[in-house]
C-alpha cells in the first residue's frame, strides 16, 4: 500500500485534482487491493482526526472487515498536495509510523487465518524502516503515515448508494472477538497498534484538556464537546453573577451620590 501512495503522490504535480481523487478511489487503504469505483466499494463512516475532531466521509474498501479496521485503528489528518492545477488540501487516512518501534515488526504472533506463528516482517515485507521512518511513506501535516484519502466533500457523501459503517458494528465486534479472522486478519491491526495515534487537541479543546488535567478531570469520559459546553456554562453563570454584582454596586454608588448632593 505504501508503494501505491508513493506512486500517486510522487506524480501528483502531473495530475488534475479529479484524476488524483479517482486514483485514490481505486484501491483499499487497508488491504491495498485494487477496486472499481462502484457503489459496493463505498463506505460511509465517522472518524476522529489527529486533533480530536470527528468528521464524516467516504472510504473505499474491498470488503466489510476493512471498514472495521479503518474505524478502530485509523485517524484522519490534512495534507496539501501540489497538483497540476495548483495546491490542494485534502483529508487523508493515517496511522502512526510503525518504524518508531521497529523491533515490534519481528515479534511473533498467531495468524488467525492459519494458526501459525508469524511476524509482521514476514507477513508485511513492504513495511520496511529507514532511519526510524517508514521507507517510501508520505507523511501528513502532523507527521503520520498516509494510507489513503478520506472523501469528506458533500458531493462524495451524496453519491449514493453506499454502505454505512454503523451497520457492521456487530460483525466488527464478532470479528474482533475471533482474533480478526477475516479480511487482512491481524496484520493491519498489528501494524497500526505499534505506534497508535493519540489525538492532540488544538485551540479551545487543547486549553480544556490542559485545564482538566490540572483539575483531575477526565475529559475522555465526557467528550470534549460536552466538556466545552460545561465550561462555557460555568463561565456564563459567573458572567451573569458578575454583571449582577456590578449593577448592584453601581446602583448603590448612584444612590450614595444622590444622597450627598441633597
Amino acid at each position: 500500500m505504501v508503494l501505491i501512495i508513493c506512486y500517486i503522490l510522487d506524480r501528483a504535480h502531473e495530475l488534475e485534482p479529479k484524476k488524483l481523487e479517482l486514483l485514490f478511489r481505486g484501491f483499499c487503504p487497508v488491504s491495498g487491493s485494487p477496486l472499481p469505483d462502484d457503489p459496493h466499494t463505498r463506505f460511509y463512516s465517522q472518524l476522529q482526526s489527529v486533533t480530536g475532531q470527528v468528521t464524516s466521509g467516504i472510504t473505499h474498501h474491498c470488503c466489510w472487515p476493512c471498514i472495521c479496521d479503518t474505524e478502530s485503528a485509523v485517524k484522519t489528518d490534512t495534507y496539501e498536495i501540489q497538483t497540476l492545477q495548483g495546491p490542494r488540501s485534502y483529508t487523508f487516512l493515517v496511522i502512526g509510523d510503525p518504524c518508531a518501534h521497529p523491533a515490534k515488526l519481528e515479534e511473533a504472533f498467531e495468524d488467525p487465518l492459519t494458526g501459525e506463528q508469524v511476524t509482521l516482517k514476514q507477513q508485511a515485507p513492504e513495511v520496511r524502516c529507514d532511519n526510524g521512518k517508514l521507507s517510501g511513506a508520505h507523511f501528513s501535516d502532523h507527521g503520520h503515515v498516509i494510507i489513503g484519502m478520506y472523501f469528506v466533500d458533500d458531493k462524495d457523501k451524496k453519491e449514493a448508494p453506499y454502505s454505512d459503517a454503523s451497520d457492521f458494528q456487530e460483525k466488527c465486534q464478532e470479528r474482533k472477538a475471533h482474533g480478526y479472522d477475516s479480511g487482512m486478519g491481524a496484520i493491519f491491526q498489528k501494524v497500526a497498534a505499534i505506534n497508535p495515534i493519540i489525538p492532540k487537541p488544538t485551540g479551545a479543546a487543547s486549553f480544556l484538556q490542559k485545564w482538566s488535567e490540572t483539575q483531575g478531570v477526565h475529559t475522555a469520559a465526557y467528550g470534549f464537546d460536552n466538556m466545552l459546553i460545561f465550561i462555557f456554562a460555568i463561565f456564563g453563570v459567573f458572567g451573569i453573577a458578575s454583571l449582577a454584582l456590578i449593577r448592584q454596586a453601581k446602583s448603590k454608588f448612584t444612590s450614595s451620590s444622590e444622597s450627598d448632593i441633597e
